[in-house]
């Protein structure tokens, strides 16, 4: 009897002690921001910042995963028949598809930099991918990450082949997470 009470002791203690370690955060606030080259230059633009919820531990990157959304209606390139455009089914169809969607299915650590390798989702289309991000932790306790990755639009449907635009878009993303 005595043995089957410190067992349950210890699973229970166990329990407790795994959640104070990994423990799931929310997005407080971010960034989304945005660059594309066309023959006039650059179109720079901005997302509203990320939602989500993420778990993140710098001793243990292992254990970290994000399941991170972006409202894809609130981009903004301070054109806005550029903008009404871009909502449309040509491109983004946010009535339809109104997320970009990333969630990771492994996080880890190689060579000094975390990665984190999952799916992105847009309209239509989810593709494999690996997002390299930094984390930088706060005085508070909350974490900053940040990732710069480059995506090809044409692979998710966004707009088709037009020699006045280039398909590889820039993307920097900024979450604190808490």
């Amino acid at each position: 009897m005595r043995i089957r009470l410190s067992l349950t002791l210890l699973f229970i203690l166990a329990l407790f002690a795994g959640n104070a370690f990994a423990q799931t955060s929310k997005i407080a606030s971010g960034s989304t921001k945005f660059n594309v080259k066309f023959i006039l230059g650059t179109c720079n633009g901005t997302f509203d910042a990320p939602r989500g919820e993420a778990i993140f531990n710098e001793k243990n990157p292992e254990s970290a995963s994000f399941d991170i959304k972006i409202a894809a209606n609130t981009f903004k390139t301070n054109n806005n028949s550029r903008d009404k455009d871009l909502k449309s089914d040509k491109y983004f169809w946010v009535e339809k598809y109104p997320d970009i969607h990333f969630k990771s299915t492994k996080v880890e650590k190689k060579d000094g930099k975390y990665q984190a390798t999952g799916t992105l989702t847009m309209r239509d289309v989810s593709k494999t991918v690996t997002l390299p991000f930094e984390a930088k932790k706060n005085a508070d306790g909350s974490y900053l990450l940040t990732s710069t990755f480059e995506v090809n639009r044409l692979d998710y449907k966004i707009g088709e082949k037009d020699w006045k635009l280039k398909d590889v878009v820039t993307v920097n993303l900024q979450a604190t997470i808490k």
